[in-house]
């Protein structure tokens, strides 16, 4: 066997070995795509099923707690700021007619 010869087998086996590796990777390559592609799918409906209702009743509570505090602020607070709003006025009115005023020392 020559030179020649043994240099033409090393070319043609080193050829036939990338052919083969070239296709694994393609194989590899579209198994993966498709792996990746199932899980999507199945990511997109576990986030629809189970992520939809929860978003909906987080939505609920925002809304729930959104109308308790505008009940207590109609309630419970506005009822308050009216009335220390009107002792306030009450003794500056009573200040201003009486000539007393509360002044307040500066340091």
């Amino acid at each position: 066997m020559s030179l020649d010869n043994v240099r033409d087998v090393v070319i043609i086996v080193a050829g036939s070995f990338a052919v083969l590796v070239l296709v694994a990777v393609l194989v590899f390559t579209v198994v993966l795509g498709l792996a990746s592609r199932a899980l999507l799918r199945t990511l997109r409906s576990v986030l629809k099923d189970d992520l939809g209702p929860l978003l909906d009743s987080a939505q609920q509570t925002v809304q729930t707690v959104r109308g308790t505090t505008t009940f207590i602020g109609e309630k419970a607070v506005s009822p308050i700021i009216r009335v220390f709003g009107v002792v306030a006025g009450a003794r500056r009115a009573v200040g201003v007619v009486t000539g007393v005023v509360g002044r307040r020392k500066d340091d």
